[in-house]
């Protein structure tokens, strides 16, 4: 049995869908007594409300009915509207009215309470529609097999299990004691049974169910709930404005319960915890509930037509609720759900590619370091300088003697204070004269490391936001690809129910999904890594939110933004000359050839200087002034008296066992290794330009190819896939073209920041970033750039005309 009522609503589905492909030409032929008019009067019974909720589904189900009789029927909504707290008479008085006007063809009811009042109607006189029956069978509306059985009557439900929806709403988070918040009039319309029925189902998930409609007072309402309360559970609204519905839900999370919302995504969306019925299922139900208003209209009866509607499930949580209340859903939880406000509004600054690299140069810690080493050179070279100026000295002494004949007669005292201050003139020296040289090119050296050690941090920086940027697109993609992936497991799942497909195909799914789970925990690590990475380089805290931007080629502190800079490159010869270009800039501003011309520069000197020393002598002058301020002597003595000294002291060392010439060789080796290093970087910034412009090239053109594939592999996606659900392709068809699809959207997305990446990369080679230049430099600069690409262009047609 279970397999036939499958089956035909298998076939159905397959009807439905024909019938909606091919409404037009259909249309043209049907027979009904509908045929012959040229407009369609449907009356809308609907409730009168601001909610976005019940607008946008009222809206919904009317363009739905709109483009499907779109340039067929001229479709005319005649509106009842139902107040939010008119009783349940009301909904009966206005389907009266509807059937009374003539004109009108055909009822839909889109109030929900009303769904529920109204479909236990003794008759209708008109096709009426009901899609919002929570329940037939419970509701105690008619059923004949698959349909209602009951003239003029097509409504749509589905057999909602209560206990079912407990028990996925308490995979987010666990609670015993919940209140159903429905609104009033839903509450007054449905059938105690089902009420009863609702109660038993909850009770066999663990949960206490109390229901309390909502009253009209947010903050009341709230106050007033069980102090037992851990959950709570929103119904259909309609009595509550959009101010009051917010201020409901608001205070819900401000008593820090979990919430769910049972009628769609909206209530999520404004800080409700999570939701199981996601906003896709209402567009089905109003596509379904067009396409048997066209049954009717071609001939079928409504009693005849299928009321069961089977819905999708699919869990969203608000990740801002979830913070806020303090529940963490488990990982497993949190991959299969559809997440929103995933980041905090106060998620810290927003970042931008010229804010990362700005702010790196400011406050990276390895920077400031060697900003301070260079800060010490400098002060080195004052402590070398000093040893060329005065120095000046002094002291004091006092000295006592053991009594002997000498002081017992006085000629040395037996204590004595003195003091002394000395003059040191250094009046030629090659060693300290070389040592200041050596120093100040030492500095030099620490200054232009400064500058290189700047080019390697902002091209960390701006590299680790790229990759913060491509991390989380491929964490983006993971997702979809698992979304994708369980569309295709729920497909197999039907297959297999209905029996047109064995249990194998799903069983690869499963193994499937699971691997796209772990693929997206995989891809949150790597985003996060890259995420705290450049937290470090930035100097702030490891694991502080971020925001980022849109990166673009449009940045106008780009010199790409610059339209006529692509337009350049039409041909390998312009190619060649902007290349060269950059390799003529990239030697002239590349702080690691002017360190190393400053290293050669200082051994140089030393070089200098250990030759010197063979022949060189060193000239001193010295000078000494000494005082005795007081002292102990037997009569007799000569008293000490002021003394003071100058003298000249010229020295050269004679020998000192083949020292000097180990220094002079050794001096004249690191002069010869440094500018073999010079030569060397020297080819490895050209090699270094040369690569990454071809890279940046290569890259840059991919962007549009990239965009090509992705648009290509979906294509070819949805027909494997479409192939797939006929059975006329496989599930290795499938998946080949999944991944492709995967792939293809990830290098698409990924590919402007590629390009980024590989365009850093090159300014890094040349030694400079755009985002250092003032627009006066920036401009200059792209005028030479243009300009040399244009010279070479005009050197290279007067070559061939000559």
């Amino acid at each position: 049995m279970r397999y036939q009522a499958f089956k035909k609503l298998n076939q159905c589905s397959a009807r439905i869908l024909t019938l909606a492909l091919l409404s037009v030409s259909m249309f043209l032929a049907c027979t009904h007594a509908y045929a012959h008019h040229t407009s369609l009067n449907i009356a809308v019974i609907e409730t009168n409300s601001e909610q976005d909720q019940i607008v946008n589904q009222n809206k919904l189900f009317k363009d739905e009915i709109d483009d499907l009789f779109e340039g067929n029927r001229d479709v005319n909504f005649v509106t009842y509207a139902i107040d939010a707290d008119a009783p349940p008479d009301q909904a009966e008085t206005l389907l009266k009215q509807a059937y009374a006007d003539p004109k009108n063809d055909i009822v839909v009811v889109l109030d929900v309470a009303a769904n529920q009042h109204l479909g236990r109607t003794p008759s209708f006189s008109k096709p009426t529609f009901l899609p919002y029956v929570f329940n037939g069978r419970l509701t105690g509306l008619p059923l004949n097999d698959q349909s209602s059985g009951k003239k003029n009557l097509n409504y749509l439900t589905f057999n909602f299990d209560f206990e079912q929806e407990l028990n996925s709403l308490k995979n987010v988070a666990s609670f015993k004691n919940a209140v159903l918040i429905p609104d009033p009039r839903i509450a007054q319309s449905i059938n105690p049974d089902m009420i009863a029925d609702i109660k038993v189902q909850a009770k066999r998930a663990g949960v206490m169910l109390t229901i309390k409609p909502f009253s009209g007072d947010p903050q009341a309402f709230v106050a007033a709930l069980p102090a037992e309360t851990d959950a709570v559970l929103y119904g259909f609204l309609s009595n509550a404005t959009k101010a009051q519905a917010q201020v409901l839900i608001n205070a819900v999370n401000e008593r820090n319960l979990v919430s769910f919302s049972l009628s769609g995504e909206d209530y999520v969306r404004m800080g409700a915890l999570a939701t199981n019925s996601p906003t896709t299922d209402t567009e089905k139900l109003a596509r379904r509930t067009a396409l048997n208003i066209e049954e009717v209209l071609r001939g079928e009866s409504a009693s005849d037509l299928p009321v069961f509607f089977e819905t999708s499930n699919r869990l969203m949580i608000n990740m801002a609720t979830s913070r806020q209340i303090r529940v963490a859903p488990s990982f497993d939880v949190l991959s299969e759900a559809l997440l929103i406000n995933e980041l905090p509004e106060n998620a810290g600054k927003e970042y931008s590619l010229t804010q990362v690299a700005r702010e790196a140069v400011k406050q990276n810690l390895s920077l400031a370091a060697q900003r301070l080493q260079a800060e010490s050179a400098g002060q080195s070279v004052r402590e070398v300088r000093g040893a060329l100026l005065p120095q000046i000295g002094s002291s004091v002494e006092y000295s006592t003697r053991k009594e002997t004949d000498t002081t017992r007669s006085g000629q040395l005292a037996e204590s004595s204070t003195d003091g002394s201050l000395t003059l040191t003139q250094s009046l030629f020296s090659e060693e300290l004269w070389a040592a200041f040289a050596i120093q100040k090119y030492s500095a030099l050296s620490e200054r232009e490391l400064v500058k290189e050690i700047e080019l390697d941090i902002t091209q960390a920086a701006v590299n680790s936001y790229l990759n913060v940027l491509r991390e989380k697109t491929s964490l983006e993609q993971e997702r979809y690809n698992l979304d994708i992936t369980r569309e295709n497991f729920r497909l197999a799942q039907n297959r297999v129910d209905v029996g047109t497909q064995n249990a194998s195909d799903l069983y690869r799914w499963e193994s499937e999904l699971a691997n796209a789970k772990q693929a997206v925990l995989n891809a949150k690590s790597s985003y996060e890594q890259q995420r705290q990475q450049l937290n470090q380089i930035l100097n702030r805290p490891i694991n502080e939110e971020f925001t980022t931007t849109v990166e673009t080629l449009d940045n106008p502190d780009l010199l790409i933004s610059d339209k006529r800079i692509p337009d350049l490159i039409k041909n390998i010869y312009d190619l060649e000359a902007l290349t060269d270009f950059f390799v003529d800039i990239g030697l002239e501003h590349a702080p690691e050839l002017k360190k190393t011309e400053a290293n050669i520069s200082a051994s140089k000197r030393q070089l200098e200087s250990d030759r010197r020393a063979y022949w060189l002598p060193d000239l001193n002058l010295t000078s000494e002034y000494t005082n005795n301020f007081d002292e102990d002597r037997a009569a007799g003595g000569i008293e000490a008296d002021d003394d003071w000294r100058v003298g000249i002291e010229l020295s050269l060392p004679l020998y000192e066992g083949g020292a000097r010439y180990a220094r002079q060789a050794q001096s004249r080796l690191s002069v010869r290794q440094l500018e073999t290093n010079l030569k060397d970087t020297k080819n490895q910034i050209e090699q270094d330009v040369r690569n990454t412009m071809e890279a940046a090239h290569a890259s840059y053109n991919s962007i549009p190819l990239a965009k090509t594939s992705e648009q290509a592999a979906e294509k070819n996606y949805e027909l494997v896939k479409d192939s797939y659900a006929q059975g006329a392709r496989n599930i290795t068809d499938v998946l080949d073209a999944q991944d492709a699809l995967i792939d293809a959207r990830e290098a698409s997305l990924n590919s402007v920041y590629a390009f980024l990446i590989d365009l850093m990369n090159l300014q890094r080679a040349i030694g400079a970033y755009d985002f250092f230049l003032t627009d006066a430099q920036r401009i200059e600069f792209s005028d030479d750039l243009i300009s040399r690409v244009t010279n070479n262009k005009t050197r290279d047609e007067t070559t061939n005309d000559e």
